[in-house]
């Protein structure tokens, strides 16, 4: 007989070859992914539920400490944590700004909530590496929907998109499992002059489920559940419909360029993807500085005879009540060589906070940085930090949301192209373009820097250069110079060291 701690169950269940895994990390859909992509859905499957804050079979023994959630959120409040900016731009070379369009745009993204699914593109995209968003025509109203990497796959050529499968489980009462398939993919036909057309079409499907294998259903051999979803929802399957879009109105949204691990796809990467050992570390040790937390608490130690009697069905139970004010001793005097003190003690352990704690946060800073992010985003790591050092304190935090925002701007221009398209009924200009910005994450507290510049102006701690890049971070370098001329002229100052000067006290070299 063997008993496994909580510790090698997950890692027999990350690492074995799932046969004889105690925990079923494995999704369910997986057998419909292409087999070029079926290691990344795993991956995208796992990092999915630890940034939700709940995997299934972990953490119900471990308690949850909510880190990879809050990574991702966190992460994700840096990009949509203020509305969009976007604007419509005619196609007529000057770009100027098409004022009733833009109104027009912003008027029907606030009615379909696009700041809210902004916010759920992001946390989806963090969480699982991609998201895919799709417009959708109801009740002939363009609406956009937002789809997590557990809800589609893509079928590429030559690295590009040619085909979105978005896909739901269907309700069912047995263990059979069924899915509703909407495939989204460009075909060709001829109009009545002969000439040849493309656009975008949509085809719903339902497949079964079997083991490892994929089996499509047709309509009339779907079982009775099955079909009723289907005619409730108003569903004609296996019947390609125009979308009235000549892209394939889905889009890949990835959260990063690249793809360290799976190389070949292109498909991005989960901000989680390096850190799930840590947050399991975090959680591991969450969980034990509870429980000691639990097992120090006060305890009381009686003589028997400050106990208690209860029958049960199940045997007698004792107890002793520690809140009473007073107790009675029994038969009314102590036992020979016994004291009064004898009679009730309490006994606390020593809880180790504060090794615990400092354990719990190496791992959170690591699980920090494997994202990507610097720890001091998160408040955690804090240091003695040099003068020079504040303006890049949260670089590493800024590159990485940098590199998110081109990607999602790409993606969001492209959407909302097509979906302007749609609200003005096919006659957007197409050379027209949208042009979507995306609001400074860190707005400066003016108070707060002013305080920290004269600060370091009475300790002489920081040099011109570095306070004209702590208020202009965005500036490069020949903008921060030209600026360090200007203070230097206008207060009198002197001459601005040469920084390839050596010696003398204000020089780089020096």
């Amino acid at each position: 007989m063997s008993v496994w701690s909580m510790l090698t169950r997950f890692v027999k269940s990350v690492f074995s070859n799932k046969e004889d895994a105690d925990i079923d990390l494995i999704p369910s859909y997986l057998p419909m992914i292409p087999e070029s992509q079926k290691e990344y859905y795993k991956s995208a499957h796992l990092t999915s539920m630890w940034a939700s804050g709940y995997v299934q079979g972990i953490h119900n023994k471990l308690m949850n400490s909510g880190t990879g959630n809050e990574i991702v959120v966190v992460g994700a409040e840096y990009i949509s944590g203020k509305p969009l900016g976007v604007k419509v731009v005619n196609g007529d070379g000057n770009d100027q700004v098409n004022e009733e369009l833009t109104k027009q745009l912003k008027e029907a993204l606030r009615i379909d909530k696009f700041d809210k699914k902004n916010v759920k593109i992001t946390e989806l995209a963090g969480g699982g590496g991609a998201v895919a968003a799709k417009i959708n025509i109801i009740n002939g109203v363009p609406s956009i929907s937002v789809h997590s990497v557990d809800q589609f796959w893509i079928d590429f050529k030559n690295g590009v998109p040619e085909r979105f499968n978005f896909f739901e489980e269907i309700p069912n009462v047995n263990y059979d499992k069924y899915f509703l398939v909407e495939t989204r993919e460009i075909k060709s036909w001829s109009d009545k002059t002969g000439k040849t057309t493309q656009g975008g079409f949509s085809t719903y499907s339902v497949c079964k489920i079997v083991g490892d294998d994929v089996k499509p259903i047709q309509e009339e051999a779907l079982p009775n559940k099955i079909a009723k979803h289907i005619r409730e929802n108003e569903i004609q399957l296996n019947k390609s419909v125009s979308i009235g879009l000549s892209s394939l109105g889905a889009y890949l949204i990835n959260n990063t360029p690249t793809n360290s691990r799976f190389t070949h796809l292109e498909l991005g990467e989960s901000d989680l993807s390096h850190s799930i050992n840590f947050l399991f570390a975090v959680d591991y040790v969450f969980t034990i500085y509870m429980r000691e937390g639990e097992k120090t608490k006060t305890k009381v130690a009686a003589t028997e005879r400050m106990f208690m009697k209860e029958k049960g069905k199940r045997g007698d139970k004792w107890s002793v009540n520690a809140d009473e004010d007073y107790f009675m001793i029994l038969k009314g005097s102590l036992d020979p060589g016994m004291t009064l003190k004898d009679t009730l003690q309490f006994i606390q352990g020593e809880f180790r906070d504060q090794s615990y704690r400092e354990t719990m946060e190496y791992f959170a800073q690591k699980a920090v940085t494997k994202s990507g992010y610097n720890p001091n985003t998160f408040n955690l790591g804090n240091r003695d930090v040099k003068a020079t050092e504040i303006y890049s304190l949260r670089d590493a935090t800024m590159r990485k949301i940098d590199k998110k925002k081109q990607i999602i701007q790409n993606e969001y221009e492209a959407l909302m192209w097509d979906f302007l398209y749609l609200l003005t009924d096919r006659k957007l200009d197409s050379n027209s373009r949208i042009i979507v910005e995306f609001p400074d994450p860190m707005s400066t507290n003016l108070s707060e820097l002013s305080s920290t510049l004269n600060n370091m102006t009475s300790a002489q701690a920081m040099s011109v250069e570095e306070k004209v890049k702590m208020i202009h971070p965005k500036w490069d370098d020949k903008q921060v110079q030209e600026e360090v001329n200007r203070i230097y002229k206008e207060n009198d100052i002197g001459e601005v060291p040469d920084p390839e000067a050596i010696g003398g006290a204000e020089t780089r070299g020096g």
